[in-house]
């Protein structure tokens, strides 16, 4: 037989906040935080393998070589002009300080993304008329695109005499 003390305590429990509810709502948040970290973590390390450069050790023991490298070409004072087409028609012009253009040498491009190599396509230039250097390559998708310029005296000498890193944008 029940009493009237008995049923309100049943209805009591039956409504309001119990441990079994505060401890479904701990388990789902935590869930939830665990879930979106996993998200991120897994975007984080599928996209981008965290390498800035090959080799840097050995880059850096040649880092005081590059520096020197950077100074000679300034004072050669070349300007270069380099166009892309949505075609993927690639020309550059190097000329000097006076205006006069530079010819006979070993040319090659690199064009990738900013973000990643897998795009990446590597280009030699042909010389063309009045210091031109022309090359066809597929033509690129919409977006943004680091064009590397090496030019060099020969397609034997190791060290480039020109090197120029432009930024290039494909409208859609």
């Amino acid at each position: 037989m029940q009493t009237k003390f008995t049923t309100a305590i049943a209805r009591r429990r039956g409504t309001g906040l119990t441990g079994w509810h505060v401890l479904l709502v701990f388990v789902v948040f935590f869930a939830a935080v665990f879930a979106v970290n996993a998200t991120m973590i897994y975007s984080a390390v599928s996209t981008y393998s965290g390498v800035v450069a090959t080799e840097p050790f050995r880059k850096g023991l040649h880092y005081n070589d590059r520096i020197l490298a950077n100074e000679r070409q300034l004072q050669l004072h070349w300007l270069d002009t380099l166009i892309i087409d949505r075609e993927g028609r690639v020309e550059l012009l190097l000329t000097n300080a006076d205006g006069q253009a530079i010819t006979g040498l070993s040319v090659a491009t690199t064009i990738g993304r900013p973000s990643t190599n897998r795009e990446d396509v590597k280009v030699d230039l042909a010389a063309g008329a009045a210091g031109r250097y022309e090359a066809q390559i597929a033509p690129l998708a919409p977006g943004s695109w680091i064009a590397t310029i090496d030019a060099r005296t020969s397609a034997q000498a190791v060290e480039p005499i020109f090197r120029a890193r432009r930024r290039v944008w494909m409208a859609p």
